[in-house]
């Protein structure tokens, strides 16, 4: 299986372009920024058929509305239903919230603003902006006090459920949380956003637009997947000691997926500040 990212493209597909014309139609935005498509590819063996290389498309969009009602949920959902040919992460803000970072920088905006795909501008709307990069040492700064944080308080989640002996739901339920604080520190120290989403899924295929790692812990393998969906399944569920059931497996095998995540996450933001840091050094040498 190999992976590919791609922001920009100089046409749309035909479902995807229908997808956009959907949303517009029913959300009437001021703009749709495609800043993202990862496409995976496989061959599908089976006794059945001949041999076929197939392709999985997630494209990742970023809706701009007047309005700054939290809908981002509600379009998620509409976009799950109506765009069956590929995966779709919706992000949506308000004008007001772009417009406020004209001044006062962000990088997750800026960069989709000024290097993204516009999929749609609103006919008679403002024109597109450009969007300042905020400053790097800044923004580096924020990144590791961030990190230090989320690192903190997922270790924290993991240590307290190593202390759940006989109390599965409970353990189960703390490793979700340390893995969605992972996924929180790891997509604002390489996007250096705050997503609004609370989807363990959708957190990890957002991660996907900055590295294929962590999105391959989980997906790389059919064991970790089956993990993954029955830890999401029984918090989503709110799942108590009643109809909570790890199917099969213990909750060790569950400590193993997520302690291996959080040092995974670890390596990636070492691996990302070493890079920043000696980028630093060399715009400050070349003064």
């Amino acid at each position: 299986m190999t992976e590919k990212i791609k922001t920009s493209a100089t046409e749309m597909h035909p479902p995807f372009k229908t997808l956009i014309a959907q949303l517009v139609q029913a959300y009437a935005p001021l703009q749709i920024y495609r800043f993202a498509k990862l496409t995976k590819k496989g061959r599908a063996n089976s006794v059945f058929s001949t041999a076929q290389l197939q392709k999985q498309r997630t494209y990742y969009l970023l809706m701009i509305t007047e309005g700054s009602e939290a809908i981002e949920s509600e379009v998620q959902d509409f976009a799950d239903g109506a765009f069956a040919a590929a995966k779709v992460i919706v992000q949506v803000y308000g004008q007001a919230t772009l417009l406020k970072h004209v001044n006062h920088r962000n990088g997750y905006f800026a960069a989709i603003v000024n290097g993204g795909k516009l999929c749609y501008g609103a006919p008679g709307g403002a024109g597109v902006l450009t969007l300042l990069q905020p400053n790097q040492k800044n923004k580096l700064g924020r990144a590791i006090v961030h990190w230090r944080n989320r690192s903190q308080m997922a270790d924290g989640f993991l240590l307290a459920a190593e202390k759940t002996i006989g109390q599965d739901h409970v353990g189960l339920f703390l490793l979700h949380q340390a893995t969605e604080q992972a996924c929180m520190g790891l997509i604002f120290v390489f996007m250096d956003h705050l997503p609004n989403l609370r989807n363990l899924d959708r957190l990890l295929y957002l991660c996907a637009c900055f590295s294929p790692k962590p999105l391959a812990h989980f997906f790389g393998n059919a064991e970790n997947e089956v993990l993954l969906n029955i830890m999401m399944k029984n918090v989503s569920r709110q799942c108590y000691q009643h109809d909570f059931s790890l199917e099969g497996n213990s909750i060790g095998q569950f400590m193993e997926l997520v302690t291996g995540f959080l040092g995974l996450a670890k390596f990636l933001c070492k691996e990302r500040f070493a890079l920043s840091q000696r980028a630093l050094a060399e715009v400050v040498s070349g003064l």
